[in-house]
């Protein structure tokens, strides 16, 4: 089988090793995949009490439970795992190494409360290394590559990016999170081709220098790369991103819990793959009725992982809350695995008079009306309840000039009937009011 070597590369032997796997067959990534997760299953039954007590419960018994028979075991939660941490600090009763093996500790953000922590042994942090430089490396970052990236060295897990293209050979230029002039005077210097943000940022930064610049697009910078977030899919924000700065867009995800890199799209733009191959295990779950779905083109539900060779805190069958619909099973790139792209979060999602409704939806509208909007938006929710009655509350950003526009606010309540076939009622909010967009943007806010 040729070889994906990278010019100086200080770790040619595993590198091109775990390319094969990416550019296995599905069948190898199975074989793969079903002998890590013998040794797996072993280790979480001596090691975790946390996971004894959940077999136990849900009447695994002693006895082995394939991949294919994954479903006899029970889901796990982001709740279920912050009661472990609460159980046992600092790690938790899912700990499975002793804790002087642990060597690295990422946090969350704690949005919802305290936050909870992400130990890794040192073979945790080379797989997350792994998995992220087949993730970068799908989008197109190579050696040859200057990245500016505005992810953080800490204390969230999208810190591990830095560890991702020491390993890729690229050219790094830090930039800390929201600092957009040092990200524009990077860009400008030419210090890099590529820009590492999320939708948000690169969506803020096109605006930016749409208004500033005569010709946006003269920048050296020529692709960008988005993540922590929806909206790099988004054709209304990722086409504008591309016409303002001359760039291609393409995006990648992880997820806290299990690996901050785990699909990445390549420059065909047909949604993100699959790069975890040999190390999670992927399932599509029905967020209804929690039963498994093929993963086949057209299908859509919610991604449950596996991790198959995490050694300090492995999961088995945990919910992520990502809502996707599965792009394909090939590529012309030559990989084989599935590729999906992501249609909202469960935790987003509210029914209007029995029809789900995502916010990413309600921007992928909004977007048709730059330049009078900025292209973000958000949905207000007075309480708890999932199903709402009409007409929803939808604040969007509008430059400052339109910030009392009547016309404008007729044009997009009619524009999400028509497309979404739900009223709403829209506000505009000025850029100076919306709130940050260095970083993340909540496309729900409950009030």
């Amino acid at each position: 089988m040729a070889t994906n070597r990278l010019p100086g590369d200080n770790c040619e032997r595993d590198w091109i090793w775990e390319r094969e796997i990416e550019a296995a067959p599905w069948e190898e990534t199975r074989r793969l995949s079903v002998a890590a997760w013998e040794r797996q299953y072993r280790r979480i039954r001596e090691s975790s009490p946390f996971y004894a007590r959940k077999f136990r419960e849900a009447g695994a018994g002693n006895s082995f439970v394939s991949l294919a028979d994954l479903s006899q075991l029970p889901f796990t939660t982001k709740q279920e795992l912050k009661e472990a941490l609460d159980d046992d600090p600092p790690f938790g009763s899912n700990l499975c190494v002793s804790p002087d093996q642990v060597k690295r500790v990422y946090q969350t953000s704690g949005t919802s409360g305290s936050p909870s922590v992400l130990a890794l042994t040192r073979g945790d942090m080379e797989t997350w290394t792994i998995m992220g430089t087949r993730t970068y490396y799908a989008t197109g970052i190579h050696e040859h590559s200057s990245v500016l990236t505005t992810f953080g060295a800490g204390p969230f897990v999208a810190g591990h990016t830095h560890f991702v293209l020491l390993r890729i050979g690229s050219r790094s230029v830090p930039v800390a999170p929201g600092d957009t002039e040092r990200v524009i005077f990077g860009l400008r210097s030419g210090l890099a081709d590529t820009l590492l943000s999320t939708a948000s940022f690169a969506q803020f930064l096109a605006n930016r220098l749409e208004q500033t610049d005569a010709e946006p697009s003269a920048i050296p910078l020529t692709h960008v790369v988005t993540g922590g977030e929806p909206g790099g899919g988004i054709p209304s924000i990722r086409d504008h991103i591309q016409r303002v700065l001359g760039v291609t867009v393409t995006e990648v995800m992880g997820i806290g819990d299990i690996a901050p890199s785990l699909f990445g799209e390549c420059t065909h733009q047909q949604g993100m793959h699959f790069c975890g191959g040999g190390h999670v295990w992927v399932e599509l779950i029905d967020p209804e009725t929690r039963e498994p779905i093929e993963i086949e083109t057209g299908a859509e539900g919610e991604l449950a992982y596996t991790t198959l060779t995490r050694e300090a805190m492995p999961v088995v069958r945990f919910l992520g809350g990502d809502i996707v619909r599965i792009e394909g099973t090939e590529c012309e790139c030559g990989r084989t695995s599935f590729r999906q792209r992501v249609l909202g979060r469960r935790d987003d999602m509210f029914i209007v008079r029995g029809v789900n409704v995502y916010p990413a939806a309600i921007l992928a509208v909004v977007g048709d009306f730059r330049p009078r909007v900025t292209g973000r938006a958000r949905v207000i929710r007075e309480g708890p309840e999932t199903s709402i009655e009409p007409p929803i509350p939808v604040e969007v950003e509008v430059t400052e000039r339109h910030e009392s526009d009547g016309a404008l606010v007729t044009e997009i309540e009619n524009a999400i009937h028509s497309k979404l076939m739900f009223r709403s009622k829209v506000e505009l909010v000025p850029e100076s009011e919306f709130g940050e967009a260095g970083y993340k943007t909540r496309l729900t806010v409950r009030r």
